[in-house]
């Protein structure tokens, strides 16, 4: 056996993004003999530690996560190498550009779509310290990851009790682009409390967004609104304090009520005397529902197999094993799809640090779907018990479903073969989680 050195996901995502050399100064580690040996790797794979005179340094590097030592049998080295450069090409966070930061789960208005309704009271009273918010933020930039930037959103964003300005003013000071996603609860509203301070107007609150550095407010404009006049009312005065300070706003909205928006923008250009929304850019996207929306008109999926839902849905199956964000949930829970709610498939930040779960990237969720195998798995974990479930109302419900129960599957793998009681068991928890179970079946425990 011989010792070995080899990249971390961390290494491969900072070689793409030709951060390497900035990153390794950052660490005080800038030397031209380092940058070499990491850049070496990348293209051999593997480099057995003998060969590498500067051992102080590599240990350095193995305990900042640039690193992996191992001990390789002599006759898989060559293997293994082949192996490695394939692992490099094909690492799984490549795609990743953006944190989708959830700082709470709470909330003071009842959107129709909304896919938090059944987690709510889960995660009540659970956020994210201020102190490991910016530990986050700040190894995400060193990582390479904010290309896109930070999305900070809830639940609704500014009843989190974290001091989402300096949050803000924190990531801007990196260069990292934000972005805040709210409600607009705070539209109408005079002598108001947003996050944790108060505010005389939307304007005043308006600019101090601006003055801390947001790059950009995403409110959004859906079915709430065809009857809420207050709602109108809410958006019109917000989207006027961002075209007086200048500050640069996203209205989100579904397909199905483009003729609402379309009415919308024409009122607020009447109101506002104005010919040009200057700082709105219009966003259509579609509404996920994962079952937890109430009053909501539900296109329901009749006719599709699970496996023909999921290969049909946007992201086929990729948000579990080569998603372009990674989510942290108010509790501290890591995962790769944004719309994955209940999991923590990547680790939870509270017991490891965010560079460690990025390099353990490879976890048995998205290791299935990045290998088919979870369709293969869906007949033991899922085919026997559908019939609990009512028809899914978008192809995402289904992704997210089966990913919820191989996670939970593989839970109680880790200690023994699971039982077809434990898996009913299983199927029934995590159908009530998602609101996906039958009415009949929402007694069962």
């Amino acid at each position: 056996m011989i010792k070995a050195i080899q990249l971390t996901n961390l290494s491969c995502n900072l070689i793409k993004s030709d951060l390497l050399k900035n990153r390794l100064a950052m660490a005080k580690l800038s030397s031209e003999k380092l940058t070499k040996t990491l850049y070496q790797l990348y293209y051999e794979g593997l480099l057995g530690l003998k060969n590498v005179n500067d051992d102080k340094n590599i240990e350095k590097l193995a305990e900042l996560g640039f690193l992996k030592i191992s001990e390789v049998s002599e006759s898989q080295f060559d293997i293994l190498s082949e192996k490695a450069k394939k692992e490099y090409e094909h690492f799984p966070l490549g795609h990743i550009e953006a944190l989708n930061f959830e700082l709470t789960y709470e909330c003071n208005s009842n959107c129709p779509h909304c896919l938090l309704k059944t987690v709510r009271k889960k995660f009540h009273g659970k956020e994210i310290s201020f102190e490991n918010a910016k530990r986050i933020i700040a190894d995400a930039y060193f990582a390479g990851l904010l290309q896109n930037g930070i999305n900070f959103t809830g639940g609704e964003a500014l009843l989190a009790k974290t001091d989402i300005f300096e949050l803000i003013r924190y990531a801007s000071s990196y260069g990292i682009p934000t972005r805040l996603f709210t409600n607009s609860f705070w539209g109408n509203k005079f002598f108001f409390k947003a996050a944790n301070q108060r505010f005389s107007s939307p304007l005043s609150l308006i600019k101090k967004l601006k003055s801390s550095g947001l790059n950009q407010l995403a409110l959004s404009f859906d079915s709430r609104f065809d009857k809420d006049k207050a709602g109108v009312k809410q958006l019109t005065t917000i989207i006027q304090a961002c075209e007086t300070i200048g500050l640069n706003y996203e209205l989100i909205s579904s397909p199905e009520i483009k003729e609402h928006l379309n009415s919308f923008l024409h009122y607020v250009k009447i109101s506002l005397e104005v010919n040009i929304l200057k700082y709105m850019t219009p966003i259509t996207m579609d509404l996920v529902d994962m079952g937890g929306a109430v009053s909501f008109e539900h296109h329901y999926n009749n006719n599709f197999s699970l496996k023909e839902l999921i290969t049909n849905s946007q992201c086929k199956g990729k948000g579990f094993f080569q998603p372009n964000m990674i989510t942290i949930s108010p509790n501290g829970g890591v995962r790769s799809c944004m719309y994955g709610l209940g999991l923590e498939n990547l680790g939870n930040i509270n017991d490891t640090n965010l560079l460690q779960i990025i390099n353990n990237f490879n976890d048995n969720l998205s290791i299935c779907f990045a290998e088919k195998k979870a369709f293969e798995l869906a007949d033991i974990i899922y085919e026997p018990y559908k019939d609990i479930y009512k028809p899914f109302s978008h192809n995402c419900s289904a992704c997210v479903l089966l990913a919820r129960l191989i996670h939970e599957y593989y839970m109680i793998k880790a200690t023994k073969e699971p039982t077809k009681e434990q898996l009913l068991k299983m199927n029934y928890k995590v159908g009530k989680d998602l609101n996906l179970l039958k009415e009949n079946h929402l007694i069962k425990d």
